[in-house]
């Protein structure tokens, strides 16, 4: 039991230490592209909304404890 327990601490540090460490990760939608592409005109394109343009996203973790940009 005290192993599990000795285990899911080291996972939960080693998690922080990785959101404070990289922060960011890339946009889903636009796939760290910064573009978001028409749907009828394929060619044709806009900036993500998701990410603003930037292709980037907060990760979960980092919006939650609050070591993000």
């Amino acid at each position: 039991m005290t192993v599990l327990l000795v285990l899911g601490v080291v996972v939960v540090v080693g998690y922080l230490i990785s959101i404070r460490l990289h922060p960011l990760t890339t946009c889903r939608r636009c796939k760290g592209t910064n573009r978001h592409k028409g749907a009828i005109y394929s060619y044709s394109f806009r900036r993500c909304r998701r990410c603003k343009g930037t292709g980037r996203k907060e990760r979960f973790g980092a919006r939650v404890f609050g070591t993000g940009e």
